[in-house]
């Protein structure tokens, strides 16, 4: 898993490519706190390029929502696709993680809350 972070009009986005599996789980969860450390708004989780991931890892997504709900808006995921996702479409999740279908809604609606 690769991830590259920019922020876009305070809004933190958190570009993930390759496999999302249990032996990167700690690689996105340093993502994570780097974005956090240098974005004070909401963070979008963008997963269009992702090839997959694991129940581990959509595990450490979820993991991830609980800390940043903690301290600021939820996380947004955007870029599932048609993918499988049970835990980020669980009716539990939907109170921490926001899920649009691309980059565009995501920021949209991050913006107008």
């Amino acid at each position: 898993m690769q991830w590259h972070f920019e922020e876009r009009d305070g809004t933190g986005v958190l570009h993930l490519s390759g496999f999302l599996g249990d032996h990167v789980t700690h690689r996105f969860e340093g993502a994570v706190g780097w974005a956090c450390s240098r974005c004070a708004g909401a963070i979008v989780v963008d997963m269009s390029a992702l090839v997959g991931w694991s129940r581990e890892g959509e595990a450490a997504i979820m993991d991830a929502a609980g800390l940043l709900a903690a301290h600021r808006a939820p996380l947004a995921v955007c870029g599932l696709g048609d993918r499988h996702a049970p835990l980020l479409l669980a009716g539990d999740a939907l109170a921490l993680v926001r899920v649009y279908p691309d980059l565009d809604s995501a920021l949209a609606a991050v913006a107008a809350r």
